[in-house]
């Protein structure tokens, strides 16, 4: 068997999201963590629980404070990569707009850059009222092109097993 080595960026992505996961699993057996690729772009992304940045990063301060509407709060985490060199993605414009069933969808929220773990990635906080599954559709503009690559997926709450 050949084994392939990660370029460096794909380590220190997966060893971080390794210790979000573990942070999170401690607080919440439900964590929601996925790879996308579409149109030259690979996203990853992470839901955790607000308590898990919290212990890093105060909630009122973390992209504009808390949602107003409420409910259980949730941080969305997202690096990208440029699928064909591997390379993080550093400058792109990217939004993100959460729909759960029987409520009517907010406007879509920028996703802010921040980094974790000195890295490149983008970030921002959703209010939810109910346990999932939750649906994102997430539009992501690279600096290098006019256009935005769309990506969907479904995640459920991490505080589900609560309530």
């Amino acid at each position: 068997m050949r084994v392939i080595p990660l370029p460096a960026p794909c380590r220190r992505f997966a060893a971080t999201t390794w210790l979000l996961l573990l942070l999170a699993t401690m607080l919440s057996p439900a964590l929601a963590q996925s790879r996308l690729e579409r149109s030259g772009v690979t996203l990853y992304w992470g839901l955790v629980p607000a308590a898990v940045v919290a212990d890093k990063h105060a909630l009122a301060e973390l992209h504009g404070g808390p949602p107003k509407g409420g409910g259980q709060v949730h941080h969305l985490v997202v690096a990208l990569y440029d699928s064909a060199s591997g390379r993080r993605i550093e400058d792109a414009v990217v939004r993100a707009q959460l729909s759960e069933v029987g409520i009517v969808d907010e406007p879509a929220k920028y996703l802010l850059p921040m980094k974790v773990n000195d890295q490149a990635s983008y970030g921002q906080v959703f209010g939810v009222a109910k346990d999932g599954p939750y649906r994102f559709r997430l539009w992501v503009r690279p600096p290098s092109r006019t256009d935005e690559v769309e990506f969907r997926f479904d995640a459920w709450s991490p505080h589900r097993s609560e309530r």
